[in-house]
């Protein structure tokens, strides 16, 4: 599929602008004509976007990291619930659900560009007339790639556009750095050779566990741990699993991502065979915060903290202190 012309159209609304009230109109960055390639085509532009519409919470997130405060976003409360940093910015639209955008709410934030992942790439040429889209997704790609490297990727090509691109690297730098860091707390509370399981409990006989191309699970191999499970896994890099999969992890460091329903935990923990799991015997079992699953590149930097926060029981920044 190929994407809508668009080459000329923005500057040229900008100058009709500038003509019509007479006034100084700040432009937007100038390149030269330059082709952007995305998963559903090309976009060809004269100037660089600066009012971004995000359709989901990583490329919110991406926008941020890079100091882009998009003009649209969806599901505000769910962001701060699930992603918390960077926050969000005081004043944007509110998009709706994110597989289904609010169009009325598009319009009125008047975009530039309007970034989108694969899951509502259905609504992609209706999404073009409004402005030119770019289709960009970390997760659920058909790839093998750590979902860590695919979150790189995509703050690189959203900073490509912007007319960022340094932004990016300082970004994907300090990340890494933080990463390293939370590592080394780790390795030194539990050892080089820890093993790790990272769940989210479901219910009392329910788990998704994340696989080693996951955004947490690419993490871990970035800190150089091993992933407990190295079973099957869905598009988006975990496995429905249930008790008897825990069992077969043995003594691992398990790590389980809240919230969990309070009758959940009740049942769970009180029951016999979640006593009788080795890292429960052992106590290796560590609460994580809130953390997005489909983040982008500081979403991985933040778990890190986090899992660090908890393993080695103290609290910094990550989480919340």
């Amino acid at each position: 599929m190929t994407s809508k012309p668009w080459i000329g159209s923005i500057a040229a609304r900008l100058l009709l602008v500038a003509g019509t009230l007479g006034a100084c109109v700040t432009a937007q960055p100038v390149m030269a004509e330059e082709t952007f390639t995305h998963e559903l085509g090309e976009v060809t532009l004269e100037t660089h976007p600066t009012r971004f519409a995000a359709s989901n919470w990583s490329l919110t997130e991406s926008l941020l990291a890079l100091g882009i405060d998009p003009v649209a976003i969806p599901e505000a409360d769910g962001y701060r619930l699930w992603v918390a940093e960077p926050k969000l910015p005081e004043n944007f639209k509110d998009l709706g659900n994110r597989r289904e955008p609010n169009f009325e709410a598009l319009r009125e934030a008047k975009p530039d560009a309007i970034l989108i992942g694969g899951e509502i790439s259905m609504a992609y040429d209706k999404l073009s007339d409004y402005a030119p889209t770019f289709v960009y997704s970390i997760y659920n790609t058909g790839s093998d790639d750590p979902a860590i490297d695919r979150a790189e990727t995509l703050l690189r090509n959203v900073a490509k556009l912007a007319g960022k691109p340094d932004a990016a690297e300082d970004v994907i730098a300090s990340v890494n750095d933080r990463i390293e860091a939370a590592a080394k707390r780790i390795r030194d509370h539990v050892g080089d050779d820890a093993k790790f399981a990272v769940v989210r409990i479901l219910d009392e006989s329910h788990f998704r566990i994340h696989g080693k191309t996951s955004l947490f699970g690419s993490v871990l191999g970035r800190m150089g741990f091993a992933n407990a499970w190295d079973g099957d896994v869905n598009g988006w890099a975990f496995h429905n699993g249930d008790v008897s999969d825990l069992a077969k992890m043995g003594d691992v460091q398990f790590a389980y991502v809240e919230p969990i329903a309070p009758t959940t935990r009740e049942t769970l923990f009180n029951s016999a065979i979640w006593k009788a799991m080795p890292f429960v015997r052992k106590g290796h079992v560590h609460a994580i915060p809130a953390s997005w699953t489909f983040g982008g590149v500081l979403s991985s930097a933040r778990f890190a903290e986090l899992l660090a926060d908890a393993v080695t029981g103290t609290d910094t920044a990550a989480s919340g202190s």
